[in-house]
């Protein structure tokens, strides 16, 4: 139940997270910087893991459930599904063949989104794109990893909802189409798209139901101009906290 969009820049690029969860769910630790990893991400205690990380070269890694495809947990033993993005990020230079060797199967379904730190207006438009900054997407549907190549005008919004998937889907696209222009659109923009609350609380890309809603906000920001240290910008928006519109922000 998450949304993801992202925004490509002359300098690099910027992605924003809308993270749902039911609300019996323990309220996320905000990010923090792993020193060990060269890394940012909030952790979710319940496993310990994340949903969402960046390391310092810029590399972004983002984690949707695939409802689409989920198995009853009762029938198995899962692991879960936060420690992939800690896993990829201690292998940063081998995303792709780490997750084509990891043992999938003890993970629900998922939709992973993968940001290189060189990703840029001009990367994504390049005809050699394989060879520099892509986005990418990868999913497990329990039987196979299924691979793709983002598209900013394209493939975006990302989204997942465990109700009514195709309708959730649709109101989010439509949303997306009369909000952001991908040629002009603004940060502010973009921002704007991941707080609008419609009608229909499960459809909203800021959702609400009686199980469920949107807990945090994610932006991360990459500068390919910038020194490290300063290249990484990380906002983060916790809508459980007593002062819901505070931006917490990092740097690395």
């Amino acid at each position: 139940m998450c949304t993801l969009t992202y925004r490509l820049t002359s300098q690099g690029y910027q992605l924003f997270f809308n993270r749902d969860e039911q609300i019996t769910r323990p309220q996320a630790i905000q990010p923090v910087v792993n020193t060990v990893l060269h890394s940012a991400y909030p952790i979710d205690p319940s496993g310990g893991g994340t949903w969402i990380g960046v390391h310092q070269s810029g590399v972004s890694l983002a984690l949707l459930n695939y409802y689409q495809a989920q198995i009853d947990p009762s029938l198995k033993q899962f692991t879960s599904r936060g420690v992939i993005i800690p896993h990829l990020l201690a292998h940063i230079d081998d995303i792709h063949q780490q997750l084509h060797s990891m043992d999938l199967s003890v993970y629900q379904a998922f939709q992973l989104c993968v940001f290189d730190g060189n990703l840029s207006i001009q990367t994504e438009k390049s005809v050699q794109q394989e060879k520099l900054g892509q986005a990418r997407q990868y999913i497990w549907d329990g039987k196979q990893l299924i691979f793709s190549i983002l598209s900013n005008k394209k493939s975006l919004p990302i989204t997942s909802s465990g109700v009514d998937y195709e309708t959730v889907y649709a109101y989010r696209k439509q949303q997306f189409n009369q909000l952001i222009n991908t040629e002009k659109a603004t940060t502010a923009d973009y921002i704007t798209y991941h707080q609008h609350q419609g009608k229909s609380g499960k459809c909203s890309v800021k959702m609400y139901r009686e199980d469920a809603r949107t807990v945090s906000f994610t932006q991360i920001s990459v500068d390919q101009n910038m020194a490290l240290g300063k290249k990484v910008d990380i906002e983060y928006r916790d809508y459980l906290s007593p002062a819901p519109n505070t931006v917490q922000t990092l740097s690395l």
